[in-house]
């Protein structure tokens, strides 16, 4: 027994990312594009946001779309468009620190700023916590969690950043451990 093809399932059966790079790479309907910034803008500005300020951010997602909209003509067939686009905003936010100079290897420093909240409210200080310990890691141990937060596997933050495998398991450990124990100390401190 068959079952017809409703208007809404046809609809979420064709309309993926990769069609709509496609679709608009063979047309050049801007329609298409604004489907894919729909979709992968306020992921891509919130990794952004998280390795840089937000002028610096809001920049380098304009410049990922331009280059989007730039390689058109040239684009292929692409099997991961979320992977594409990520690694097109890391490479322009890496380019864009070294042009300004900002772009420096960080250690894990023992000397640790902390966040003092004096609310009531558990889940805003939990948040807030997590948020300023995610602060304190090294730039690649931070990517590799926001980038595991946006539903990355291992093996494809591996291929988003141009590194082995166990580097970027490495680094994740680390940043879990880390993290860990910031927002440790933080709950020690009260």
């Amino acid at each position: 027994m068959t079952f017809p093809l409703t208007f809404k399932t046809w609809f979420k059966l064709d309309i993926t990312p990769e069609w709509l790079l496609t679709s608009y790479a063979s047309t050049g309907d801007n329609s298409y594009l604004l489907k894919l910034v729909e979709q992968f803008n306020l992921p891509i500005y919130h990794y952004l946001l998280t390795q840089s300020d937000h002028h610096l951010a809001e920049d380098v997602l304009q410049t990922v779309w331009l280059k989007v909209i730039d390689t058109q003509v040239k684009l292929k067939k692409h099997s991961n468009v979320k992977s594409w686009l990520f690694t097109i905003a890391r490479n322009t936010l890496i380019d864009e620190l070294r042009r300004q100079q900002r772009w420096q290897w960080q250690t894990f420093d023992d000397q640790v700023l902390y966040y003092e909240d004096k609310s009531n409210e558990h889940q805003k200080d939990r948040l807030a916590a997590f948020n300023d310990a995610l602060l304190t890691l090294n730039f690649h141990q931070r990517e590799a969690i926001i980038f595991q937060q946006e539903g990355f596997s291992v093996e494809e933050i591996s291929h988003l950043t141009g590194d082995n495998f166990e580097t970027i398991k490495s680094r994740l450990r680390y940043a879990r451990h880390n993290l860990k124990n910031l927002i440790g100390q933080k709950n020690e401190r009260r």
